[in-house]
């Protein structure tokens, strides 16, 4: 009995690394060089900057997505430390307190294609609200599959007490990506 109890408990790990395996998709992904160096970015209330370059990114990264357990389909997407800068959007950093990679949260869509967004809400140093942010990449594959394409968008917006809407810009990246193991 007592090597039937051992072979079951070692029978269910190594089960269990290969679903760890099976939720763990891996790409290779190309931000779009262009948009890089010329970034769209598109203005309400403010005049879009002339110069359009965003610091902090780089063209080739690699991004790691894992499906999360459970009854709802949620996901995880790990992408290299985010710290970026442009005009109009000003800097935006996920984490300041290392060089490690984000983790961002998401979710897939109900028709396919998958959504991870990361929120920053910003105060002035007498603690009125000041700016908030958003960074948001959007998979518009349907499925995981060998290769994906979407978009990465930041936007940045000012807040004030006395009007509905206020100065924002967003920016627009297009990337692809391809599947590949470690």
């Amino acid at each position: 009995m007592r090597g039937y109890t051992w072979g079951v408990a070692i029978a269910s790990m190594v089960g269990l690394m290969g679903c760890g395996e099976d939720n763990t998709y891996v790409y290779d992904v190309t931000l779009d060089e262009a948009a890089l160096s010329n970034v769209p970015i598109e203005c309400f209330r403010q005049a879009v900057p002339e110069e359009r370059t965003v610091e902090g990114l780089e063209a080739q990264q690699r991004w790691r997505f894992q499906r999360g357990e459970g009854e709802v389909e949620s996901m995880s997407l790990e992408i290299p430390d985010v710290e970026i800068s442009t005009r109009g959007i000003g800097s935006f950093v996920i984490d300041r307190q290392d060089d490690a990679p984000d983790v961002i949260p998401g979710a897939a869509a109900a028709g396919g294609g998958f959504q991870f967004v990361y929120l920053t809400e910003g105060f002035d140093m007498m603690g009125h609200p000041g700016t908030d942010q958003a960074f948001t990449i959007v998979i518009e594959t349907k499925t995981l599959d060998d290769t994906i394409q979407g978009f990465m968008w930041v936007r940045s917006m000012l807040k004030f007490r006395a009007w509905n809407t206020s100065p924002q810009c967003a920016i627009t990246i297009p990337f692809t990506g391809k599947r590949v193991t470690e």
